[in-house]
């Protein structure tokens, strides 16, 4: 919902208000309201907030358009979850707290700490391991977390090194501005890593009475939360672990999923979405991350899609994005040069 919130403020920064952005990305008005923005304790599909992250930037004329977002919203309210974070008496056991609590941010995220002898790395995964949010979403969480921890210690902290699997834009200003000069792109990892000593770094609001009310309502909220992610959310972990297959029928993702074909169907309508769409967006998704890196040919992309030929994968890529795959190529690996 945080989320949410930000990519809407971030339309009407543009001059787009909620309802005419619900016609404009296709999303149903409900999901903007405002009373549906304020309820503390909402949902919201994952699907929604993705289609924002694919619309908002195109129609922004800003080429780094997650960075902008975080400018922007940076001194925000927080949620309840990063209410967590700031009470607690050092950052070390406050971004401890973050991955703890990460479910309040998202149902399919996979945060994790990774501390070594002299740093400590931030890793923030959404969904299977192979299934990548768009660039701008990754940009934005990174950027924020660097404002949260700058917010939170009162220090203007610089991670030691910020490491993007995309490759990166033509300009890089806001980018070294938030993460300094330790910046790489087209690597094999989303990560930003830090010096171990800011662990122990104190921050400004801890706060032992507001930590232990902010972390028993959090735990509260936790408990009340459905056990099992959402049907798409589920389907695009399965299609992206089956993904390489000559075909890949709902059928075999229900079946991997262990629940009946009909009953697949009837989750994901519930949500607004089809199984043709979301194989269609993994594709995709999959295709722009692996035409991305210098390593992987269009062919070899093409292979590893599942696509019974080159062509074949010409077309669809055409269909999604109105260019050939290797133009896109090009393009990507001319705004990393």
């Amino acid at each position: 919902m945080l989320v949410l919130r930000a990519l809407v403020g971030g339309a009407l920064r543009l001059g787009i208000a909620p309802a005419e952005l619900a016609g404009r990305a296709d999303i149903a008005p409900a999901w903007l309201a405002p009373e549906f923005l304020t309820d503390p304790d909402a949902r919201v599909p994952d699907f929604i907030v993705r289609r924002l992250w694919e619309y908002l930037p195109q129609v922004s004329g800003e080429e780094s358009f997650g960075m902008w977002l975080a400018e922007q919203v940076e001194g925000a309210p927080l949620s309840i979850a990063w209410w967590v974070v700031l009470s607690s008496p050092t950052l070390g056991e406050g971004l401890a707290r973050a991955v703890r609590y990460q479910r309040l941010l998202h149902d399919a995220a996979r945060s994790e700490l990774v501390v070594t002898s002299g740093e400590v790395a931030y890793r923030h995964q959404i969904g299977a391991r192979s299934f990548r949010p768009p660039r701008h979403a990754i940009e934005f969480g990174f950027a924020s977390t660097v404002q949260l921890a700058r917010r939170a210690t009162g220090r203007p902290l610089l991670p030691h090194r910020v490491a993007l699997q995309h490759a990166a834009p033509a300009d890089l200003g806001r980018h070294r501005a938030m993460f300094g000069p330790g910046l790489a792109f087209e690597c094999d990892v989303d990560e930003i890593v830090f010096d171990r000593e800011i662990l122990g770094l104190p921050l400004v609001s801890a706060d032992a009475g507001l930590r232990e009310v902010v972390e028993s309502h959090a735990q509260n909220l936790l408990a009340r939360l459905p056990q099992a992610a959402s049907a798409s959310a589920r389907v695009q972990s399965a299609l992206c672990e089956l993904m390489g297959s000559n075909t890949i029928a709902i059928e075999d993702v229900a079946r991997k999923l262990g629940m009946p074909k009909r009953t697949l169907q009837r989750k994901l309508r519930e949500e607004g979405m089809s199984f043709s769409t979301l194989f269609d967006r993994v594709r995709r998704d999959l295709a722009e991350r692996y035409l991305s890196d210098r390593r992987l040919s269009v062919q070899e992309t093409a292979f590893l899609l599942g696509f019974s030929d080159v062509s074949a994968f010409h077309r669809a890529f055409a269909r999604w994005t109105g260019e050939t795959p290797a133009k896109f190529k090009v393009r990507r690996q001319g705004l990393a040069s």
